[in-house]
């Protein structure tokens, strides 16, 4: 592939620019993009990468985005961070794969959160999050990784998250541990047959719905 073939951030901004005065989400769909890099930015209509590959990180820092954010099925060679951010619409990783960590720490997002047939290499965090519809993490694998001579462990962290909607873990592969402490969980809680090498840490959450365990492994729980 010629680097010609490859968008910059010059041509990402360009993109943004012209989609808000055209009042419509910026458009990467199938795009081959060198990073993705928008902190503290605020995008008017959403954004759309479906199916697209992005060759470093996606960084959202603090972003707000006025829409959806679409990434079902990119391929994304870096970390998705979107610590801090807002999302008045949906958060879509259906079928997504990610080189590296997704940090969603301390975000909100007015939508669901869709991560179904997922694959991350690292942990995921929606540490002090609040997503105000469903969680679908139906599975999605979280595998440990490798950098720069360390461990990256495969963890979900949910630690003081806010949940308004249900949190669905069922058939997914965790290599690393489950935390949930204080989280609270307004939905029900799926994890039949869901796969944790590590433990499942329960200590001081609160989950209002059903709590679902079948087929459910983990090394230890903790309550």
């Amino acid at each position: 592939m010629e680097n010609k073939n490859i968008l910059t951030q010059l041509d990402i901004e360009d993109e943004i620019r012209v989609a808000s005065l055209e009042e419509r989400p910026a458009n990467f769909r199938s795009k081959v993009l060198s990073s993705f890099s928008l902190p503290k930015k605020t995008i008017e209509k959403g954004l759309n990468l479906e199916a697209a590959i992005v060759l470093g990180p996606v960084y959202l820092e603090e972003t707000i985005i006025k829409g959806d954010l679409n990434l079902n099925e990119a391929i994304i060679k870096g970390s998705f961070y979107f610590g801090g951010g807002v999302l008045n619409g949906d958060l879509e990783m259906e079928e997504t794969k990610v080189g590296g960590v997704v940090n969603l720490v301390g975000s909100k997002i007015e939508g669901r959160l869709n991560l179904k047939g997922g694959t991350i290499s690292g942990f995921l965090s929606l540490a002090k999050s609040e997503i105000k519809k469903d969680v679908n993490f139906y599975e999605t694998k979280i595998n440990d990784t490798y950098h720069a001579g360390l461990i990256v462990k495969g963890d979900i962290y949910l630690r003081g998250a806010v949940l308004f909607g249900d949190l669905n873990l069922g058939g997914g592969f965790i290599e690393g541990n489950l935390d949930l402490f204080n989280a609270f969980i307004r939905g029900n809680v799926n994890l039949k047959s869901t796969k944790i090498k590590g433990n499942l840490i329960l200590k001081t959450s609160r989950i209002k719905g059903t709590l679902t365990l079948g087929g459910v492994e983990y090394k230890e729980i903790i309550k």
